[in-house]
């Protein structure tokens, strides 16, 4: 199997980049999707997606080893979906970020046909045949098809790029994206949300001065962001989302609808392979577009399965009205964020001026018609949903550096803090808190001659700290051993303006900066967390004079030398 080191670069057979080009100062706005990815760069002003080798707007985000174990890409792996379904990678978005033994990646992997495997104790390895690809790695490969359409397009080295992620996203879902993008050799000047490239494409140089709600469903994740705009600021007010909601979900009501359909004609259940279930999604995903435009669609799957040594076929029909009843609850979710989105910014839906639809799946009639009861207005036309979140991100990319920039003021997606010893969830950055920002809290040694002092950080609204998004576990040494309690610290955390966090420390007696190193992007085990509480310098608590070790620290020095052992 593939050496885990070598998943931070890309695979030695993937096309190299033409030689000998010359650098170019572009910037490429790279929205890299759940189903599908798009490029584009600023030429005279204007935005223009690239298009494919092939001519199309748009590259399946789908990597793929074919049976002669040949590496595929874009829509060279997406041909072989169906019929070799477990070693083709789609939908790594979903995934990418996260970690391997968290509830959402066992939630998730149940739905996909190839094998999700860990690497090392943090990452999430994409198996396909007898190779492991990171996530990160999968969507470099994506980048990279991307970049080589925009050099050969301008005959030039292009390596520059603002690519756009769900606004939902973690800080470390962010920093894989960011990860992915240096393993492509992409220079990311900037990592943007979704809505808000969205809203830049809309809004750039248009002078408006109004409050937009911009309505992100795409094949994968949901976003909803209100911003104001007033000359060349956008100002987002309040975000939220689903990264567990998008178009593949509604393909999933039409593959359970087909099973059901299939046991009541035939009186059996269907036994599903990874080759017929990814024939169900396909079929499915075809009549949703269908239903878009149709009242009523047909459904004709030939040779589905063998029964009793006989090959069968399999016909069904599904109307609109059935399909947007059985998902008419994913819609309704869909209103249930925008009130909460809408109530965290202090608004009304009335105070809303514009409505954007962004995403594919936007493209359902009866999500326009829920969207307009709800708004009491017509979504905005005129901006296209699978091609306006690149065109935004390269708007913002080609401001960069200009006299006229674009000003962005964004806001922190979910909560920030640490954990409490009663496994409570200390919040330190509130959700939609203004970036960037930072933080300072106070800590102390709790036992004596100790050399070094663990923090635990974690996103997410729940109060209890494990069923939160674990950050990562950051080690502050390079201070004196004392007796318990006499070395105290100011461990302060700055949020970027992409919502990347960054932790310092210094010493509160004499400033003297401390040394901070992450050693872990991997859960923690919730019985080997018990620190100290975290609170602002103002109100940190004398220390006692016990001399007890903290069981974080034991828990979390075991956990280095578990790593270091492997």
């Amino acid at each position: 199997m593939q050496d885990a080191m070598k998943t931070n670069e890309l695979p030695p057979e993937v096309e190299a980049l033409p030689e000998g080009l010359p650098a170019s100062d572009l910037v490429m706005g790279i929205d890299l999707g759940t189903t599908y990815s798009c490029v584009a760069v600023v030429e005279d002003d204007f935005p223009k997606v690239i298009p494919s080798r092939k001519g199309l707007r748009t590259t399946p985000s789908i990597v793929a080893l074919d049976d002669k174990g040949r590496l595929l890409i874009g829509e060279e792996a997406r041909k072989q979906l169906l019929i070799n379904p477990t070693n083709t990678v789609y939908g790594a978005k979903r995934f990418i970020g996260r970690h391997f033994y968290s509830d959402e990646v066992e939630t998730l992997s149940r739905y996909f046909s190839y094998s999700i495997v860990p690497l090392g104790e943090m990452e999430i390895g994409a198996q396909v045949a007898d190779r492991v690809f990171s996530l990160p790695q999968v969507s470099a490969m994506i980048l990279n098809e991307l970049r080589r359409n925009v050099c050969e397009y301008f005959k030039a080295d292009v390596n520059k790029a603002v690519i756009s992620v769900p606004a939902y996203y973690t800080e470390n879902q962010r920093q894989a994206v960011r990860e992915a993008g240096e393993i492509a050799g992409i220079d990311v000047l900037r990592i943007i949300n979704e809505p808000t490239a969205a809203a830049l494409a809309y809004g750039l140089n248009k002078e408006f001065d109004s409050k937009i709600l911009v309505y992100d469903l795409g094949g994968g994740t949901f976003d909803v962001s209100v911003l104001e705009l007033f000359e060349n600021v956008f100002k987002v007010l309040a975000t939220g989302g689903d990264t567990f909601l998008g178009g593949v979900d509604f393909d999933e009501r039409i593959v359970q609808y087909l099973l059901s359909e299939y046991e009541r004609q035939e009186n059996e259940i269907l036994q599903c392979d990874s080759v017929i279930t990814q024939r169900l999604k396909d079929a499915s995903e075809k009549v949703k577009i269908e239903l878009s435009n149709k009242n009523t669609a047909q459904i004709d799957l030939p040779y589905i399965t063998i029964s009793k040594g006989k090959f069968k076929d399999f016909q069904a029909e599904l109307t609109k009205e059935d399909f947007n009843e059985m998902t008419m609850d994913l819609v309704d979710r869909t209103l249930e964020v925008c009130v909460e989105v809408l109530d965290a910014a202090g608004l009304q839906p009335e105070d809303i001026e514009s409505v954007i639809l962004v995403g594919g799946q936007t493209r359902m009639p009866i999500i326009a018609e829920k969207v307009s009861a709800f708004f009491g207005k017509a979504p905005t036309k005129g901006v296209h949903p699978d091609e306006v979140v690149a065109c935004g991100a390269a708007l913002m990319g080609n401001s960069l550096g200009s006299e006229s920039s674009v000003r962005l003021i964004d806001v922190l997606p979910m909560s920030i803090g640490g954990r409490q010893p009663d496994g409570g969830f200390k919040v330190f950055f509130p959700a939609n808190k203004t970036l960037p920002t930072e933080h300072e809290i106070g800590v102390a040694t709790t036992h004596n001659s100790q050399d070094a002092i663990e923090v635990f950080l974690y996103q997410g609204e729940s109060g209890r700290a494990v069923d939160n998004e674990f950050l990562g576990a950051f080690v502050v040494t390079g201070f004196d051993k004392a007796p318990k309690g006499q070395t105290r610290l100011a461990v302060k955390l700055s949020l970027d303006q992409e919502s990347i966090l960054e932790v310092t420390a210094r010493t509160l007696s004499t400033g003297q900066p401390m040394h901070v190193q992450m050693v872990a992007k991997a859960p923690v085990q919730p019985e080997d967390i018990e620190l100290q509480p975290l609170d602002p310098l103002l109100d940190q608590p004398p220390a006692s004079p016990d001399t007890t070790e903290t069981k974080a620290g034991k828990g979390l020095r075991s956990f280095i030398r578990r790593m270091a052992s492997e």
